[in-house]
């Protein structure tokens, strides 16, 4: 307890296959449609974050994470968003610093230790929406994010925080990258590379005496990513000292408000602490759901049309936190 034993999720026949689950529902799956109210919102440290809103006129809000080098358009964002406003809540999905269309002003980008560019989100929705209850939702990186944001920045949460839910979080990072560097899933790695690349190349043009491009050639994994522009960039001592900082699997103990992550056991991208199985057996806060598929952000779900099932399960566990 709270493991939950029996998943909801039921994988469609014939598609229970890994890859096929994360990669089939990027081309398949409809985008709803959503129209945003795009807010630039200043923050503490002379920068901007471009956020989406989605407002009901509710006092409940749902913020949303998106993954790596992803953004609020995505159909895995869109799902929830069209879920929760039908419920009645708001929804506030956030672009990550150096993946938003509009550049930020500073050299720095949002990474999985960012729990500032979330907190400043949090803080700023409250103080202008008047929400009386915020919850969290996010995939990949944005449900590591979310995971770190609840666990190691506890004692210092809005008392409007419930609580949230969270998708193939890669709370283990060097885990993870190490199953991303394999022989079966190194074409996953090489898609993120390059879109990293391209994000590099961007700030070159913003800061041409900071970003050096000839590293770019050298770079063959996310460790070395990392190496070379994560960690130096970003105030880290290397891709070690940056994976150890930012896993939200290090700081689970420190949770005092409900949490779902939802890991299929079938995700190419996800090792390790990304299971936290006995914690979560001794945990008050933690609830763990393990579907045998869904592959990464993918849960193919039966009949077009039909809600996506994270949206769903989003809505079951969400709803009930709200004061």
């Amino acid at each position: 307890m709270p493991i939950v034993e029996k998943s909801s999720y039921k994988t469609p026949f014939l598609l229970g296959n890994a890859h096929i689950q994360t990669i089939v529902p990027s081309y398949i799956r409809p985008k709803e449609d959503i129209t945003y109210e795009r807010e630039p919102m200043d923050t503490p440290d002379g920068d901007v974050i471009q956020l989406d809103w989605s407002r009901t006129g509710s006092d409940k809000l749902l913020v949303i994470n998106h993954g790596l080098c992803g953004h609020t358009k995505r159909h895995y964002v869109l799902s929830l968003v069209k879920a929760f406003n039908e419920i009645g809540w708001d929804c506030l999905a956030w672009n990550y610093r150096g993946t938003s269309a509009e550049p930020n002003k500073l050299l720095k980008f949002t990474t999985n230790d960012s729990t500032d560019d979330l907190s400043w989100v949090v803080n700023y929705a409250i103080e202008h929406g008047g929400y009386s209850s915020v919850a969290l939702s996010g995939y990949s990186m944005g449900g590591n994010l979310v995971a770190l944001y609840l666990a190691r920045e506890a004692d210092s949460l809005p008392e409007e925080v419930v609580g949230g839910a969270v998708f193939c979080a890669t709370m283990d990072l060097k885990a993870c990258s190490l199953a991303l560097d394999s022989t079966f899933t190194r074409f996953y790695e090489e898609h993120f590379l390059h879109k990293l690349f391209d994000m590099m190349i961007e700030k070159n043009a913003q800061f041409p005496d900071q970003v050096d491009l000839d590293l770019l050639p050298g770079i063959k994994s996310f460790k070395d990513f990392d190496n070379a522009f994560t960690a130096p960039l970003c105030g880290f001592k290397d891709a070690e000292d940056y994976w150890r900082i930012a896993s939200a699997s290090n700081y689970l103990e420190k949770l005092d408000r409900p949490l779902l992550i939802v890991n299929p056991k079938n995700d190419p991208f996800l090792a390790g602490d990304c299971f936290p199985l006995e914690f979560a057996q001794n945990s008050e806060y933690l609830y763990l759901e393990m579907p045998d598929s869904g592959g990464h952000c993918g849960f193919i779900t039966p009949n077009i049309g039909k809600e996506w099932w994270p949206a769903y399960r989003a809505k079951e566990f969400i709803q009930p936190l709200a004061k």
